[in-house]
This record gives C-alpha cells, structure tokens and sequence, in this order.
C-alpha cells in the first residue's frame, strides 16, 4: 500500500473532487455543443432539400435540364453542401453539383418527404420528392397545404449531401477548450489547495518534530504558537504539556539527586554520630598517606577508645549509651580543625586523622581531648556519669604499607593506653620506623627527573574487560608507570601526585600520552579496535603545550585520536571544571575522549555528568571493594548506574580482586572492569603484541 504524506493526502482530497467535477462539466457541455451544432446541420439540410424540391418542380416537369442544373449549382454553393443531386421518379439523374456518395438503391427508394437518408461518419445526406401540384398557381412555397406522395404523384427526388467537417473542427475546437478549462480549474485548485496544506499542515510537521525532539531528549524545544483556530489552541495546549513534562522531569531529576546524594552520605557515614564511617575513614587515611608518600605534608592518626561505655549500657540501656557516643562525638569536633577528620570507627572507639601535625603536636591534642572528656559529665534522666577515653597515637611514615598497618599500629596503641588509666596516652613507635621517618622520601623531584631522563619509566597495561553479552569489537586498556623503587602496594597516582609536587607532572604526562599514541599508529594494521585510558594530573590544564603536543604527535603518526581517552580524576575535575570543559572541547575536535575517574567518591560527580558528558567513568574504589554483601553500597551504586545509564556513559570497575565482586558488578549493570582477576598488569608493549596484534583473549 502506498504511504502517502499528510501534505499529499491532502492535495488529493481537495484536487480530485475538483479534476472529476471539472471532467464532467467539460463532457457535459461539449457533448451539448456537439448535439446542438448536429441538429443545426441536420435542420439545414432539410430546410435546403425541402425548399429545392418545390422549385425543382417546373423544370421536371417541362423537362429543362438547364434550369435544373442551375438549381443543384446554386443549392451547391451553400457552405458545407458536398454534393447536389436531381433525379427522375425512376432515379435517373437530371441534374448534379459536387460529388454524390449515394447508392443506386438509396436513389430508387421512396421519400415521404423531407428526411435525413444517410448518416456517414464523414458525410449526412438528406432527401425530399419532388410531387405534381394540383393547382398551378399553387406557390412553390413550405405551406400546410404541402401533401404527402402518396396522396400526389411523385415526379422526381432532391439529394444532397452535406459535410461533417464543421462538426469535427467543432468537436476539436470543444475538447481544446475542455481540456483547457481544466488545467485552470486544476492549476487554480491546486494554489488554493497548497495554500490549505501549507497553513494545515506546516504546524503539524512543526508538531510532528517538536515531538520528535522532546522524544529524543531535547527537553526545551518548544513549537511557535502563531496559528489560529484549532491549530492554534493545538500548538499552545504542545508547549504548556512540553513545559509541564520538562518540569515534571527536573523535578524527578532533583529528586533523584537528592536521593543519591543521601545514599552516598548515608554509605559513607555513621548513622548513629554522622561521623564519617569506617569504610571512608580508611578512605580518608589512604589518600593522606598517598599525599605523604608523594610529598606531602606529615600527619598523625589518633585512635580514640570510650570508656565506662558499658556501665552506661548496663546503668540505663543502650539509648542512653548511643545518646553518650552523640554527645562525645560533638564534643571531639568542635575541638578539631576543619582540614582533620573524625570518624566513627565502631563500637566505642573512634579515629582522628590529625592533618599538617608531627608526633609531639599530636601528643599534645591527645592529652587535651583527654582533659576535655575527663571534665565533661554526662547526664541520663536522675544520674550522672564520668567519662574518659584512651589514645592511641600513630605517626605516618613513608614507609607504610597502607592505611589498614596503620590503623593496625594505633589499635595495639590504644589498647596499652587503656593499661595506663583513664585519659591515658600511648604513641606507637619502633626504632625501625623511627629510623625511615628520617630517610627522604623515595619519590624525590631529583630521582623522578632522572627516571624520566634515563628511561627507566615501565610503562604498564591493565586490560580493561567487556562484562556485556553484546560487546563491541574494541579491545580497551589503563595505561600507567612505575619507577624500578616503587613498592608494589604503591599505586601510579602516588608517582603522579609526586611528580605534581616535583613539578614534571607535564613531563610524565606528555611521555605516557605519546606511548598511548604510539600504540594506537601500531594497531592501525589490526582488525581490532584500540582505545588507551591515559591518567592525567591536573598541569594539562594549566597551558596549551599538552593540547598541541598531542595534536602534533597524532599528526606525525598520521592516526586520528579517537582511542586516545583522557582520564581526570573527579577531584581534580571538581576543582578545575571550567578549564578542563575547555581542555575536553580541544581535544575532542582531535577524535579524542574523555573519562572519569575515582566516580562517585565526591558530591559533584552527577554535576560532572551534565557539564562533561564522558564516554566513560570509573567507578570509584571504595563502591566497589566491599561488595558483594553491602546493602548499602549496592544501593549506592545502583543509583550511580542508573544515573550514568540515562546518560548513555559506561561504567568501569577498577581493582576487581576476586570473582563473587566480578559477577555482582556485572550483575549491577558495570559494563567494563580490571584487576588481578581479570588479568595482570603486564608492560604495554608485550600486552599489545599478545592480545592486539596477535588476537589472545583476556582470560575470565
């Protein structure tokens, strides 16, 4: 069946009543015409032989053939006349004019009087007898005396024959008017009928794509209400229900901010203190240690044990003890500086992660939060108990490990200062440890200089696996480096924090982007499809010189960026959103993308979605290393997933240790991860020759 436009539907509607009304009326009137001009050449074709039969009489009679033939040439000059034709009674011929097309037996036949005898379709011939008149004196005249032949004698019959010419050229002359007549009916019908379409049916299609729009996303498009009548009301009923949709959209957008927001507050805090939780403390305590570890500033962990708790508990139930915990943890913050962090760590014991301060400043606020609790009295219903707490004090080093040995260290601290008494204070030390406190730290902007220099950079690969049924046919991959000293517990955002500090972040950024570069010019002679995540710090938004080295790098290798994914982390994002919007608009015109790291570790992450638009996130850590079996981070990163999916952005897990968390992830909806059970990071160079150039499959 033909799909006819609304535009054309119309056009046939309104153009063909009109064409058929209009055949019509032409057929009618031409075939009018062409029986009134017929009847007119059949009256006078009788009215010539009716007059010529009378006059024919005399000479017939007397015999003068002259006479007769003057009256066939005279009766044969009349226009349209083909022939004249005289006869006697026995249909010999007396007298002609013209060429007569009658047959010898139509010439015998009888005549009762004036009558049409031949209808060719070229020719009409007509015939009347000629009869002896009783009284000669009688006018040879048309009068109602005229009498039959049967009741005169006939003496004689009058042809003639006139040609259907006019009636032809007539004919012709009709149907050129008719068809005509109907070209101006159809082309005026047609100007009306497009100006119809054209007011009925452009603010439809204005409709139809305004809806088309809206369909696709484009909240704000809005139809221009300028028609009049239903159309009109139409387009205005359009934009109030667009503006009522987009209302009622932000109004859910809100709402679902919001609600991520709580869960992310919620699974990062205590609900009991609205202390930051275990789980974000040890957050809190890693990235300081990393800092430290790059650089940075000393710092110290208190962790701080409740005592007489339990008498509490015992004296007046536990919601006396929880409104004790309340009231202690208010008391510690209004004392702490709004850079350190407290925390709930469970139970009755909570930690401090004192920024900027050495061990002796750190003894000292131990001591005063001591004194502080000691004078403090806490009052349930008629009874009144004293409180205290013991320290456990921990100096970060350089050295350690992580933030789980150091909060292992302070515990043990704490539990001998629980043997000191109350408001008792131990720090936890060792000469080892005293002794790598002195030593520099490793990253030193000397020695990362002269890695760099000297080459002794390892460039490594952590393939990224697709956990989608339909995956596309691109092999992805976290390119980072290590420095021959680092410790295997010390990530690559250490060294870049270090570099930062050092001030050759730039350096390192531009050698691990032109490794990237160069392994997507070597996979341009592989089927498959390549795409590097590259970490970067925070100076390749400080000046142009990255956007240019990467523009002429892709140009000296002759590749187009589009597997060249810039990776920022969320925090460096938050702080730098409008110069790195500038740095994304750059880069993009190179094919290049961009994506987010550490997602969901801050309060602007979903901001960052709307402003940024990153061909993928990855999804912060600390979402990801407790599940499966946490209600509340499952919950979290189901909003986080479904915020990212309304935004068509995949999801990556990093650092995936084991396969319970690698099916929960991918039964969330992760799309990509990598980690140890994946594969392991391997030199970039050999994982490109295995697994791109040569098709090896990343293991499950």
């Amino acid at each position: 069946m033909i799909s006819l436009s609304l535009r054309q539907k119309l056009l046939v509607l309104t153009l063909l009543p009109s064409a058929l009304l209009t055949i019509l009326l032409v057929s009618y009137f031409s075939l009018t015409g062409l029986d009134v001009l017929e009847e007119q050449i059949q009256s006078k074709g009788v009215s010539i032989v009716r007059y010529l039969a009378p006059i024919s009489e005399y000479a017939i009679i007397t015999g003068q053939r002259d006479s007769m033939q003057g009256l066939a040439r005279a009766a044969g000059a009349e226009p349209g006349v083909k022939g004249v034709l005289i006869v006697d009674a026995r249909g010999r011929t007396l007298a002609a004019s013209g060429r007569i097309s009658l047959t010898a037996d139509l010439l015998q036949q009888p005549i009762a009087g004036p009558v049409l005898v031949a209808d060719h379709p070229q020719w009409l011939a007509f015939a009347a007898p000629v009869v002896r008149s009783t009284d000669d004196s009688m006018p040879p005249l048309d009068l109602p005396g005229f009498v039959a032949a049967d009741a005169r004698e006939v003496i004689g019959k009058v042809f003639i024959e006139l040609d259907k010419k006019p009636i032809s050229e007539r004919r012709q002359i009709l149907l050129v008017h008719g068809l005509l007549a109907l070209l101006l009916v159809l082309f005026v019908m047609s100007l009306l009928s497009t100006l119809l379409a054209r007011q009925i049916v452009h603010p439809l299609q204005r409709l139809v794509r305004a809806v088309r729009a809206i369909s696709s996303g484009q909240w704000t498009t809005r139809v221009q209400a300028d028609s009049g009548g239903e159309l009109g009301v139409l387009e205005a009923g359009f934009n109030e229900m667009a503006e009522h949709a987009a209302e009622a959209r932000r109004a859910l957008q809100t709402r679902i901010e919001e609600a991520t927001a709580q869960l992310v507050f919620q699974a990062r805090h205590d609900p009991l203190t609205g202390l930051v939780n275990r789980r974000e403390f040890e957050e809190c305590l890693q990235r300081a240690l990393t800092a430290l570890l790059a650089g940075g500033d000393q710092f110290c962990l208190l962790q701080i044990n409740i005592g007489r708790l339990k008498s509490v508990n015992e004296s007046c139930g536990y919601r006396a003890g929880d409104e004790l915990l309340r009231q202690i943890a208010q008391l510690l913050a209004r004392q702490l500086r709004p850079q350190d962090c407290l925390g709930r760590l469970g139970g009755d014991e909570f930690g401090i992660i004192l920024a900027a301060a050495t061990a002796p400043r750190a003894r000292q606020v131990a001591h005063e939060l001591c004194k502080l609790v000691a004078a403090y009295r806490f009052i349930w219903q008629d009874k009144v108990f004293a409180v205290s707490i013991h320290v456990g004090l921990t100096p970060a080093v350089v050295s350690a490990l992580s933030g789980q040995d150091m909060l292992i260290r302070s515990d043990a601290a704490c539990l001998e200062a629980r043997h000191l008494g109350d408001g008792g204070v131990c720090e936890s030390r060792s000469p080892k440890q005293e002794e790598e406190n002195r030593r520099p730290s490793l990253l030193s902007g000397e020695q990362l200089g002269q890695a760099l220099a000297a080459g002794q950079l390892r460039i490594e690969a952590a393939p990224i696996h697709d956990l989608r049924a339909n995956a596309p046919a691109v092999k992805l991959c976290l390119l980072s480096m290590r420095l021959p000293s680092m410790q295997a517990s010390q990530s690559y955002q250490m060294l870049i924090d270090a570099a930062e500090r050092q001030g050759v972040a730039q350096a390192y950024d531009h050698h691990l982007l032109a490794a990237a570069i160069e392994l997507l010019a070597r996979s341009q002679s592989s089927p498959t499809q390549l795409c590097c995540l590259v970490p970067v710090s925070a100076s390749v938004l400080e000046t142009a010189a990255t956007y240019e080295f990467v523009r002429g790098r892709l140009a000296a290798q002759g590749v187009r960026g589009q597997g060249l994914c810039f990776l920022f982390d969320e925090a460096l994002a938050s702080a730098h959103t409008s110069r790195l919007m500038a740095f994304a608009q750059q880069v993009r015109a190179l094919g290049c993308q961009i994506a987010l790291g550490r997602f969901g570790a801050g309060s602007t992450s979903f901001a960052l979605l709307h402003t940024l638009a990153p061909s993928y996130i990855q999804i912060s850590p600390s979402l990801t290393r407790s599940l499966p079996g946490t209600n509340s981070l499952t919950a979290l990163l189901r909003a986080i997933l479904d915020m990212t999916a309304e935004h068509g952005v995949p999801a990556i897990a990093g650092d995936v240790a084991d396969v319970p968390t690698l099916e929960t992830l991918a039964e969330q909806g992760i799309a990509y991860a990598y980690g140890p059970v994946i594969a392991p990071r391997e030199p970039h160079l050999a994982w490109f020759e295995g697994v791109v150039m040569r098709g090896q499959v990343v293991p499950d």
